[in-house]
């Protein structure tokens, strides 16, 4: 008895655990649909082995019923035998004692059947006990385990409604709910989510879970509007604050990412972001409210709905243009157009972000240096985008509007970063490349400022040199108004000297000082440009050729204006140590040199220094004899002497005036009125040389050229065709331009050539004049197209003529290689005829070239035969001889078609006759008939 009261007690304590479990938050939040009434889980004490079964207990239960008198303990044995029977149910489908497959699934067509039993018995036995809601409640259990969800859900409106005070009242509500819930009966899932709500929220564990659930009920019956205002009370109870977000637990943050989502969804379902818009209007603003357009956005992002994506985050910044997430959604926006790749809407909203957020805006000055710095990023990075995008755009177009309007727009973006990031690493690439495009836009004075910019306040930056100088180069670009002009050259001066002193290292510092004193020259700020010219000549080291010309004429200039004549005239001699002065610079050079000795010696003579003044007056002779100032200089010298009555001096000086320069203004006038002379008395060869004298002289150019080609001319019209050659030799090989005469003066050597029987420089010459044609391009006449087409076929005819006289002999490979060699070279000739395109020659060098691949064929099988070949291997050899024969007829059938085919342009001469011919030989059974074929062409025609 004492045993069997032990395992009662063990059992009763057991069997108060074996009640339903509530779901965790987490349980119940990972369901979008809630599942049958799950059942609760026998909890064993400790870990030790237990002996004895359900069986066992509930036969020791029954053997008590034996003996027991007392009517309360009974009824509670009874209670306790039907909760064990239900546990032994539970414990078997959990893969207890009857785990066997089969087993198992004659189990589970009666599983609880006997529990339902014993709990409807007793029931029926007991209807008015106080804890019949545990008896209920089980019941409801076994029901619900033996799949019976209708009849589960009969109990427990049962419990619900009898015992609205029992501690199974809330937890049968909450599964009354998931069953309607589980099974599509949403309403009354609701009803029942409601009741429990209807309690508070003290004490009742199931209220968070049954709002939730609330929501989804309403949900699944498409009242979103109700569904909406469920899950906002969810967030407004569990979260508050945006603290409590911060700190929720994973289950609470699960609940909050599954209620976005199906709010989100929700929104969707009703229209649009703009339903968030009305009903946050309408409810009013809430803490979490930027999270719900986020993660509709999100949902949007995830099926590639970028538009939407991005509308949806911009009604959330139009509704609070002032929030601190504004900045942080629209940057979204921006990435998800990087993503979809839409360029035109990136840099769209990129120009957007700027505008509505940009540095100095309404936005920037209503929000704090934490909010500010948080922005600055995307910021500069998205004006840094427009600006190189503008700027690479302007470079690359062609339309000079657009281009214009580009690059005017990156000057702004430029503009705009440097304004917004003074303090930026990179601001000094953007004032440089701000100075590049308006430099490029003709916007010179603003590209000036920004390339000082950069050279002097960011010493550091490693443009800076270059910028420096840039805005030197730019000053001289811009072309001031005249009232302007004065200040702009001394800006310009000033920005020079600037950077000469700023960067004293750079390699064109002395570039810079020529150049600045030039302007000052210019203005004429004499003692200024000298000093400056000097300390140019001084950096030696660091000047150009042409530079050290330009500071040496600054200094003669100068000096000369200055009255320092005997400076002037060593700056004028170190200038035209030049060799790449012009012929009117070089000649007013050396006539500022002969005025500047010239004034030498009048100061002398004003100083009564006579000797010395005619002494300077006759050197300007010997350095600058063409000097029109030599001739007053040379008679100024002998009236000086005879005035000082030194005849002895003077006579000679006169003499040798009047000898040397009797007709001075005339002598440069003497060879062109003897060519004149020559001309018109037919003395081609006098003129000839006349005319050599010209080229030789040198000069101006063009005249030495016209000279040089017409003292050929008549050289050949004087039958002195050694000189001729000579000279049309020599303009040949020194002018290719102009073009006209360059292609003459080659066919006159082919001409003359012919006319000797040179054939070997005649051959090189008609070389040179089909490279001549053909380097000419735009140039090309058809003079020289014609002259070049003859050239090239008769070089071809040249080659032909070589490759009719190899013969084809044993050994075979030598003669082969020696006659394919002498037919490649006649081919490219040939062809060469044929691309210049003169029809005169395109259809009979097209008819050479076909006779070549033929006769080469022919040569072949016409070929010496090796000795001692039998029948059978003289056939053999033969064959072979065919094989390789046959691609070549095959090449000159299908060259001479294409020869016969041009008839169909109406071209038809004996070229074209010819190989029509050939192909009548070749092909007899298509061409045979030619003739007839041909007049039936022109019929048509």
């Amino acid at each position: 008895m004492k045993k069997l009261l032990c395992a009662v007690l063990t059992i009763a304590l057991l069997s108060g655990c074996s009640v339903l479990e509530p779901l965790t938050e987490q349980e119940q939040l990972s369901q979008q649909t809630l599942g049958n009434l799950s059942p609760a889980a026998l909890r064993l004490m400790g870990n030790e082995n237990i002996d004895i079964d359900h069986d066992e207990v509930m036969e020791k239960y029954r053997a008590y019923l034996e003996v027991s008198t007392d009517e309360e303990l009974r009824i509670r044995t009874h209670h306790r035998i039907a909760n064990l029977r239900l546990q032994k149910d539970e414990f078997i489908l959990e893969g207890g004692d009857q785990s066997d497959e089969a087993s198992a699934k004659v189990f589970e067509l009666d599983a609880g059947r006997e529990s339902i039993a014993d709990y409807e018995k007793l029931l029926a036995k007991y209807p008015d006990r106080n804890d019949n809601d545990l008896a209920l409640y089980q019941l409801a259990k076994a029901y619900s385990l033996a799949g019976e969800p209708f009849e589960t859900i009969r109990v427990l409106e049962q419990l619900t409604e009898l015992y609205p005070r029992s501690d199974y009242y809330l937890e049968s509500l909450f599964r009354l709910g998931d069953i309607y819930y589980a099974n599509g009966v949403y309403d009354l899932a609701e009803s029942s989510y409601q009741r429990l709500i209807i309690r508070g929220s003290e004490g009742n564990k199931y209220y968070l879970n049954a709002m939730y659930l609330v929501g989804w009920s309403q949900f699944k019956q498409n009242r979103y509007d109700e569904s909406l205002l469920s899950f906002t009370s969810v967030l407004d109870f569990e979260f508050p604050t945006e603290e409590t977000i911060t700190l929720a637990s994973i289950g609470q943050q699960s609940m909050l990412k599954d209620i976005l989502r199906i709010m989100a969804i929700t929104f969707d379902y009703q229209g649009d972001w703009e339903n968030i818009n009305q009903f946050y209007a309408g409810i009013g603003r809430r803490h979490y409210e930027h999270r719900i357009y986020e993660t509709l956005a999100s949902q949007y992002y995830n099926k590639k709905y970028y538009k939407s994506g991005a509308s949806t985050l911009r009604a959330f910044i139009n509704r609070y243009p002032q929030d601190v997430l504004s900045p942080v959604f629209y940057q979204r926006v921006v990435e998800g157009y990087t993503k979809a790749r839409y360029p035109t809407l990136l840099r769209k909203h990129k120009k957007i972000f700027v505008e509505t957020f940009g540095v100095g805006g309404e936005y920037w000055e209503n929000h704090t240096l934490a909010v500010q710095e948080t922005i600055k990023p995307a910021l500069s990075t998205y004006i840094w985008d427009l600006a190189r995008f503008n700027h690479a755009w302007g470079q690359r177009i062609k339309n000079g509007k657009e281009k214009k309007e580009r690059l005017q727009e990156a000057i702004g973006w430029y503009g705009e970063y440097i304004r917004s990031f003074p303090d930026a690493e990179d601001t000094a690439k953007a004032h440089f490349l701000l100075a590049e495009v308006a430099y490029q836009t003709k916007q010179y004075p603003l590209a000036k400022d920004h390339y000082e910019i950069v050279a002097y306040q960011y010493p550091d930056y490693e443009k800076a040199a270059e910028s420096g100088y840039a805005a030197i180069l730019t000053y001289s670009k811009h072309k001031p108004k005249k009232a302007d002009k004065l200040i702009w050259r001394q800006l310009t001066v000033a920005s020079a000297m600037r950077f000469v002193q700023e960067f004293p290292k750079d390699e064109r510092r002395g570039q810079v000082l020529v150049n600045t004193a030039e302007m000052l020259l210019a203005g004429q700020y004499y003692e200024q440009a000298l000093v400056t010219a000097n300390l140019a000549w001084e950096s030696e080291g660091n000047l150009s050729a042409r530079h050290r010309y330009g500071a040496s004429l600054v200094r003669s200039h100068s000096s000369f204006y200055l009255e320092q004549f005997v400076e002037a005239e060593q700056a004028i001699k170190e200038a035209l140590s030049y060799d790449k002065i012009k012929s009117k610079s070089r000649n007013d050079l050396r006539e500022k040199l002969a005025a500047s000795i010239y004034k030498q010696g009048e100061m002398a003579k004003a100083s009564g220094d006579n000797e010395l003044a005619v002494k300077n007056w006759l050197r300007i002779a010997k350095l600058v004899p063409e000097s029109d100032i030599k001739v007053s200089a040379e008679f100024d010298a002998a009236t000086l002497l005879m005035a000082a009555e030194k005849y002895e001096q003077a006579v000679p000086v006169l003499l040798d005036f009047r000898k040397a320069y009797p007709n001075h203004r005339l002598v440069k006038d003497i060879p062109s009125k003897l060519i004149v002379a020559y001309e018109s008395q037919e003395n081609w060869r006098s003129a000839a040389f006349e005319l050599q004298k010209i080229w030789q002289q040198g000069g101006n150019k063009e005249q030495s050229r016209i000279a040089l080609f017409q003292s050929a001319e008549y050289f050949e019209k004087a039958k002195d065709l050694d000189n001729a050659l000579v000279m049309y030799k020599r303009y040949a090989h020194d002018y290719k331009r102009p073009f006209n005469p360059a292609i003459e003066a080659h066919h006159k050597l082919d001409v003359i050539y012919l006319a000797q029987g040179d054939d070997t420089k005649r051959l090189f010459w008609m070389n040179k004049i089909v490279w001549l044609h053909l380097g000419a391009r735009e140039d090309r006449t058809d003079r020289s197209k014609y002259l070049a087409a003859k050239s090239a076929y008769e070089l071809a005819e040249n080659e032909r003529i070589k490759f009719e006289k190899v013969k084809i002999t044993l050994p075979l490979d030598k003669s082969i290689n020696r006659k394919n060699k002498r037919m490649k070279a006649a081919m490219e000739r040939y062809t060469q005829a044929v691309q210049i395109g003169v029809l005169e020659f395109t259809t009979s060098a097209t008819f050479r070239i076909a006779e070549l691949y033929s006769q080469f064929g022919s040569g072949l099988l016409a070929s010496e035969r090796p000795a001692g070949l039998d029948e059978l291997a003289l056939e053999e050899y033969g064959y072979l001889l065919e094989d390789q024969a046959f691609p070549l007829e095959e090449a000159a059938i299908e060259v001479h078609q294409k020869n016969a085919g041009r008839t169909f342009d109406g071209l038809y001469d004996q070229w074209v006759k010819k190989s029509y011919g050939s192909l009548a030989e070749l092909m007899p059974a298509q061409y045979a008939k030619y003739e007839k074929q041909v007049s039936y062409v022109d019929a048509i025609r």
